[in-house]
């Protein structure tokens, strides 16, 4: 696949084999973004949560026929017949899978609120996270990464042996990735 001449231009720029320090390799990636879109404003989601117990009224049930995104917490012992028939189709129905069927539902709606974020892996082992726009400054970005790389650190197994993190790639979406030092 051919790449595009400003993501060809961009490339040039970096050094191969080299490992960049945080601060440089974010300063690097925001002035040399090969997106166009920039300033624009973020879209804040005003986002609501709906704690399911038994005895669920009718005029409920009748707003829950216009959602298309849920995060639904509620106690594991209660099921809602009405709900799973609106909700399970559409694959919105809480689960422990997902994290939103839980016992402590005040924890749970906390970190809801505060947009806690959900970190997987592919089939390699590679860990793709969001740690900002280039809109945010340096500053934010670097403090991001921070939360994000100890965040990861401490969820190693107690008995893991080696390094945990191999190498770590930083890029901006349609920019080439800068390897970052550990």
């Amino acid at each position: 696949m051919s790449h595009s001449r400003r993501y060809r231009e961009i490339k040039e720029k970096i050094a191969d084999n080299k490992h960049y320090n945080l601060a440089e390799a974010v300063d690097f990636l925001r002035n040399n973004n090969p997106e166009r879109l920039k300033n624009i404003k973020a879209i804040k989601n005003e986002r609501k949560v709906a704690v399911i117990k038994e005895g669920l009224p009718e005029d409920i049930l009748k707003e829950c026929q216009n959602i298309k995104e849920v995060e639904l917490l509620t106690v594991a012992e209660v099921r809602q017949k009405p709900l799973q028939k609106l909700l399970g189709p559409k694959g919105l129905y809480p689960t422990k899978k997902n994290g939103s069927l839980t016992e402590n539902i005040l924890e749970e709606i906390k970190k809801f609120q505060q947009g806690e974020i959900e970190v997987k892996t592919d089939k390699g082992g590679n860990i793709h996270a969001v740690i900002g726009s280039c809109d945010f400054s340096s500053k934010q970005l670097e403090e991001n990464y921070k939360i994000m790389y100890d965040k990861i650190t401490e969820l190693k197994p107690t008995g893991w042996k080696g390094d945990f993190l191999k190498n770590i790639t930083l890029s901006t979406t349609m920019g080439p990735g800068l390897k970052i030092l550990k």
